[in-house]
């Protein structure tokens, strides 16, 4: 299958893929979010593929959503195109997901990474949920799997100062699981994936299976997307996403 913002590669037992929106810092917009999740349905219809590591570039792992793309949603089109309907697919993928991060996952970014089993963060990484600043909250289950990972405590701080943090302080957190240093950063994490993807691919699915089992996340998820797209409707949506087109102070409406 032919992408136009990922790369995809099978290397021995693993499923590559990188996401590569150079031009746009490789922000999420609805197109780029279908083709991740074909991508990853391809490798799982994979007899052969055991295992995904996901990457974005040096830079950019993903800064979130496409900004310009949000500017222009309301909650009603935002339904109707399916704003979430491709992540939301993302964990239904049965394989392990790998994320290799090496620059900035921010909001949907680093929601994306959250989806997937575990981050492995370069020692430059940033992480963050800075959708506050745009008058917005997380809206693809960042609230909830970040109290998972972090604690109540450190995902209210995160989500409602929108600070982005170092790998170190996201290791620190429990939202990244291995921190290992620039250079050959995307080759050693490789190696690890593929020790993962030498193992039984059936005990693997099991296990991720069994780990991922948590019902009350389901409630909480939901509340947290139609309180999303409440908000897309909002004034301060319009003055926050208008300020950071403009690169000016945001004055909110209340």
């Amino acid at each position: 299958m032919k992408f136009k913002n990922i790369i995809t590669q099978k290397k021995e037992n693993v499923g590559l893929l990188k996401i590569h929106r150079t031009k746009e810092k490789n922000s999420l917009n609805i197109e780029t979010s279908q083709e991740i999740l074909n991508a990853f349905l391809e490798f799982e219809n994979d007899k052969n593929i055991k295992c995904i590591m996901i990457t974005g570039d040096k830079k950019f792992f993903s800064p979130g959503a496409d900004v310009s793309e949000l500017k222009d949603l309301t909650s009603i089109t935002a339904k109707k195109k399916g704003l979430f309907s491709y992540f939301d697919q993302i964990e239904k993928i049965k394989i392990p997901i790998v994320s290799a991060v090496e620059g900035f996952a921010l909001g949907g970014g680093l929601e994306l990474c959250l989806m997937t089993d575990f981050i492995i963060a370069s020692q430059n990484a940033k992480f963050g949920q800075p959708e506050i600043n745009i008058g917005l909250i997380p809206g693809i289950g960042g609230t909830q799997r970040l109290k998972q990972y972090a604690g109540k405590s450190n995902a209210k701080y995160l989500c409602m100062s929108g600070e982005i943090i170092s790998s170190k302080q996201a290791y620190e957190m429990g939202i990244v699981s291995l921190i290992i240093d620039n250079v050959n950063f995307e080759n050693k994490c490789y190696e690890i994936v593929k020790k993962i993807s030498e193992k039984p691919k059936s005990n693997l699915i099991e296990i991720k299976r069994l780990i991922n089992l948590d019902k009350k996340f389901v409630e909480g998820a939901k509340e947290e997307r139609n309180i999303f797209y409440k908000l897309l409707d909002s004034k301060n949506k319009k003055i926050g996403i208008e300020s950071f087109l403009n690169k000016t102070t945001p004055n909110w409406d209340d």
